[in-house]
C-alpha cells in the first residue's frame, strides 16, 4: 500500500483554507468588485431605499467572493462590513461620524459571539489534552465495533458524531482523521500478504473510501445535535435572539431534543447508504482490534489536563441544560432566578476562565490552558460569524431583506409552511456546497423569515430547516473543510465522493423534513 499523504496536525487542519487552488478564485476577485460597481451605478433601485441598494451590491461582491474564496470567507466578512460604512451602506442616525462604525461593529459583542467562543474554546482543550482522541478509541474499542467491517464503518462513524456534537466539525474530523489511515493500512496489510496489487487495490476500495467519507460526514450529523455543535447553529442563534426575530434563542434543552433525533435518524441513513455501497468481505478484523488496543493503550492513563477538560465540560453543558430542566420541573421563580445569573452566554464565557484556572502542575505553574492556546483557537469563525450579524441587522434596518423575501414571495406564490420548510432546507443544503455552512446560514436565515412573514406561516420550521440543511453540503472535496481533509489522504476518487455525497444530502434533507414535521406534530415548541 503506498503511504497516504500525511495527516495534517489538528491545529493546522482546524483552519479555514486561505484560497481555492483553482483559477476561479482569480475569478471571483475581479468579478465581485465589477459586479458591485455594476449593480451600485447603474441597476434601479426601483423600491430599495439608497442604503438597501448599495447593501445589495455589497452583499453580491460577498456572496462572490464566499462562493470563490480569491481571500479567506472570514476576510470577506470583514471586507463586507468596512465597505457598509465607506459606500454608507448604513442607516443614518444622530451619532455623528462613528455612529455608522458602532453600528456595524456592535455586533461582533453581540452575546451568541461569547456562546460560540466558550464552545470553541472547550474544543481546544480537548484537542490540546487529547480528550477527543480517547472518547473516540473508546467507542472503537467496545466488543462490538469491530466484529464486522459494518460495525468497524459504524463505529467510526459514532466516534466523529459523539465528539462533533461538542466541538467543531473540522476538528472533530482531523482528530479521526489519522485513526481511520491507520484503520486503513491495517486491513489493507492483511487482506492478503502476497499479494501488493490488492492490498494497493483494497487502500482505494469502496470500503476504503466508505471509511474515509464517514469520517467527514459523521461529524455534519453530530454537529446538528446541539447548539454549539457547528457554527451554523449558533449563527441561526443569534439572529433568533435580535428583538427584529424572537428576541430569544431556543435553549440548549429543547434543541436537543429535536437535534438528537435528528442526528440519530441522520446517522442510521448514513451507516445504510455508505454501507450498501462498501461491502467487504475476508478482512482481518483481528489484527484491526490489536491495532486499536495499542493506540488506546499508547493514550496511557487519564492525565490531569483530560480530567480537568472533563469537569469543565460536563460542568458548563450541566449549566447549559438547567433552564430547561427548572422550566419543566419547577417554579417560575427558581427558573427565573437561575436564567439571571447563568444566561447560556455567561456560562459559556466561564468555560475558558475554569480551563485557564485549572492547574496540569501547580509547582510548575502550568494550567489546563496556557498563552499560547490564545494563537491556536478559530478566530476565523468568531469573525465570520461577526460580520454575519452585522450583515443580517443592516438587511434589516435597510429594508433589504424585506424587498428579498417579498421577490421571492412572489416569485413562488406559496403559503404552506412545509413546503417553504422543504425549499429552505433544498436552498441551505445546495448553498453549502459551495460555501461555508455558516456563510449559507447567515445569507438565507434573513431571507427565509421574511418570506415566512409574506406567506403568514409559523417562522420556525423553515428558519430550523434552513439552519439544519445549512450544516450538509456533502458532494464535493472542497464543499466542507472536513471532506478536503479526508480527501487529501490521495485515496478517495472524487467521482466516488461525489455519488456518494449527492446520496446523502438528498437523504439529510429528507430526514431533517421529516424530523421536524413529527417534532412539530407531537408539540414540540422551540420557545416556551
Amino acid at each position: 500500500m503506498p503511504e497516504p499523504r500525511a495527516a495534517r496536525p489538528a491545529d493546522e487542519a482546524i483552519e479555514t483554507p486561505t484560497a481555492s487552488r483553482l483559477p476561479i478564485d482569480r475569478i471571483g476577485l475581479v468579478l465581485g468588485p465589477l459586479v458591485m460597481a455594476i449593480w451600485i451605478f447603474f441597476a434601479d433601485p426601483g423600491p430599495l431605499s439608497d442604503e438597501a441598494h448599495r447593501l445589495a451590491g455589497i452583499m453580491l461582491l460577498t456572496i462572490i467572493w464566499w462562493l470563490t474564496e480569491p481571500i479567506p470567507i472570514p476576510a470577506t466578512g470583514l471586507a463586507a462590513v468596512a465597505l457598509c460604512v465607506i459606500l454608507k451602506a448604513v442607516p443614518a442616525d444622530s451619532n455623528g461620524n462613528l455612529g455608522a462604525a458602532r453600528t456595524v461593529l456592535a455586533p461582533f459583542a453581540d452575546p451568541s459571539v461569547f456562546f460560540l467562543l466558550g464552545g470553541v474554546f472547550i474544543g481546544r482543550a480537548m484537542t490540546r489534552h487529547g480528550l477527543d482522541r480517547r472518547i473516540a478509541l473508546a467507542i472503537l474499542c467496545t466488543r462490538w465495533a469491530g466484529r464486522s467491517p459494518a460495525t468497524v464503518l459504524c463505529a467510526v462513524g459514532l466516534g466523529v458524531a459523539t465528539i462533533s456534537m461538542w466541538i467543531s466539525n473540522t476538528a472533530a474530523t482531523a482528530m479521526m482523521y489519522p485513526v481511520t489511515l491507520g484503520i486503513i493500512a491495517v486491513l489493507a496489510t492483511d487482506v492478503d500478504s502476497l499479494a501488493p496489487a490488492r492490498r494497493e487495490s483494497f487502500a482505494r476500495s469502496p470500503y476504503a473510501s466508505a471509511l474515509l467519507m464517514m469520517t467527514a460526514y459523521a461529524s455534519s450529523v453530530g454537529g446538528v445535535a446541539t447548539p454549539i455543535g457547528t457554527a451554523t447553529n449558533v449563527v441561526a442563534m443569534g439572529y433568533f435572539k435580535k428583538p427584529e426575530y424572537f428576541g430569544q434563542g431556543v435553549d440548549f434543552l429543547r434543541w436537543l431534543a429535536v437535534g438528537a433525533p435528528l442526528m440519530a435518524v441522520v446517522f442510521i441513513g448514513l451507516f445504510g447508504w455508505l454501507r450498501l455501497q462498501a461491502r467487504a468481505d475476508g478482512l482481518d478484523l483481528a489484527s484491526l482490534r490489536q491495532y486499536l488496543r495499542a493506540e488506546q493503550v499508547r493514550l496511557g492513563p487519564w492525565n490531569r489536563g483530560e480530567l480537568n477538560t472533563l469537569i469543565v465540560f460536563l460542568t458548563v453543558v450541566g449549566l447549559w441544560i438547567t433552564p430547561g430542566v427548572l422550566k419543566m420541573f419547577a417554579s417560575a421563580e427558581s427558573y427565573n432566578a437561575f436564567a439571571a445569573r447563568f444566561p447560556e452566554e455567561i456560562t459559556a464565557v466561564l468555560a475558558p476562565v475554569f480551563l485557564f484556572l485549572l492547574p496540569v502542575e501547580w509547582s510548575a505553574r502550568r494550567f489546563t490552558m496556557d498563552a499560547s492556546d490564545l494563537a491556536k483557537v478559530d478566530w476565523g469563525t468568531i469573525l465570520l460569524f461577526g460580520a454575519g450579524l452585522s450583515l443580517g441587522g443592516l438587511m434589516f434596518s435597510t429594508g433589504l431583506a424585506k424587498a428579498v423575501g417579498d421577490g421571492a414571495f412572489r416569485a413562488l406564490g406559496i403559503r404552506d409552511v412545509w413546503a417553504i420548510t422543504a425549499l429552505a432546507i433544498a436552498g441551505g443544503i445546495v448553498l453549502s456546497e459551495f460555501t461555508s455552512n455558516a456563510a449559507t446560514a447567515i445569507a438565507l436565515i434573513p431571507v427565509v423569515w421574511t418570506l415566512c412573514g409574506e406567506a403568514g406561516v409559523d417562522p420556525w420550521p423553515p428558519l430550523l430547516g434552513v439552519t439544519f440543511g445549512a450544516s450538509f453540503g456533502s458532494a464535493l472535496p472542497v464543499s466542507t473543510p472536513p471532506n478536503a481533509i479526508v480527501y487529501s489522504s490521495g485515496l478517495l476518487p472524487v467521482r466516488r465522493m461525489i455519488a456518494a455525497g449527492v446520496g446523502v444530502d438528498i437523504l439529510a434533507g429528507v430526514a431533517i423534513w421529516i424530523v421536524l414535521r413529527v417534532a412539530f406534530a407531537l408539540g414540540w415548541r422551540a420557545i416556551a
